[in-house]
């Protein structure tokens, strides 16, 4: 799992602002490990800004109210 502060989200059709992106580099079974979803849950409860999952060709938005896909 690699977690970076991006200058646009990961998808084409997001509006252009920054973010941090999880990126499962071996894989989307990557987000099941506890560690990981708590490192994203962190991210979420700091709440400066908006938190994405990525996987191969795979993006989705994560915020408080539940994940919310974006493609």
């Amino acid at each position: 799992m690699l977690f970076s502060l991006e200058s646009r989200p990961p998808v084409a059709e997001a509006p252009d602002a920054a973010c941090i992106v999880g990126r499962a580099v071996d894989g989307a079974q990557a987000f099941d490990r506890g560690a990981v979803a708590e490192a994203f849950a962190m991210f979420v409860r700091e709440g400066s800004l908006p938190v994405w999952k990525a996987s191969d060709r795979e993006a989705t938005r994560v915020s408080r109210g539940g994940a919310v896909p974006a493609r």
